[in-house]
């Protein structure tokens, strides 16, 4: 198995092939090994969940989708008029988004992201906002974010609440408060005979999101939670 950074844009290039049953393999150090379909990254809206589908209807005015994958979120919002930049920092993901049809795609780490013109909407779907990597982080993220946004913008994002992976038989919780916080995980993804380098990603569960938020000068809602623990928020300035 050989390294390579672009384990998503390379599956994306093997799905828009014909390569339709490809499997992009997740190793953490919460979970184990799991599988993920890359046809899941190309979802048309009726496929999407529920609190995808209401990101999707509360964007306004510009909007940057952070982490736009294959671009199935911003075709979607580009269907809706939306004045869009999908912004991905897998050069191949790009490539792949504009080949999609999406008109402004840019390869971008979003910390060192910045345009000419604010934004009102920036959308961190399927876990997006876990680009912080812990919640020290978070605040440092929040932070840029403001940068970004125009004076009523907001910040719409997804994550879970990783909390249940640590609950006994009996219903309640284990922490040991002495490691690293719960939602910070190591990632290691491979596809085919690809490997990628290992990376960090977060999952902050709302409470701790609301709070590191106003510190950021955001104020917090939670406009969805599912059954599985994942929520959606809004961020306004």
């Amino acid at each position: 198995m050989k390294k390579n950074s672009d384990i998503f844009g390379i599956a994306f290039k093997d799905f828009l092939e014909g390569q339709t049953d490809g499997k992009i393999i997740i190793k953490t150090d919460v979970s184990g090994i799991e599988e993920l379909p890359v046809m899941y990254f190309f979802r048309g809206k009726d496929e999407l969940p529920e609190w995808e589908q209401i990101a999707l209807d509360i964007c306004k005015g510009r909007v940057l989708d952070a982490g736009a994958g294959a671009g199935s979120h911003a075709l979607i919002l580009q269907e809706m008029n939306f004045d869009l930049v999908a912004m991905d920092i897998s050069e191949g993901a790009v490539e792949i988004m504009k080949n999609r049809g999406v008109e402004n795609a840019v390869c971008s780490d979003f910390h060192s992201f910045n345009d000419e013109k604010k934004f009102d909407t920036i959308l961190f779907l399927m876990n997006g906002i876990g680009l912080a990597k812990n919640l020290e982080g978070l605040k440092n993220t929040l932070d840029h974010c403001k940068t970004l946004l125009n004076k009523n913008g907001q910040i719409i994002l997804e994550s879970s609440d990783l909390i249940y992976l640590y609950e006994d038989n009996d219903g309640s919780f284990y922490i040991n408060l002495s490691e690293k916080y719960y939602g910070e995980v190591e990632y290691i993804l491979s596809y085919k005979k690809n490997k990628g380098e290992k990376f960090n990603w977060l999952y902050v569960d709302y409470d701790n999101l609301a709070s590191v938020a106003e510190l950021s000068g955001f104020k917090s809602e939670l406009v969805y939670k599912g059954d599985n623990y994942n929520y959606l928020a809004v961020l306004r300035k």
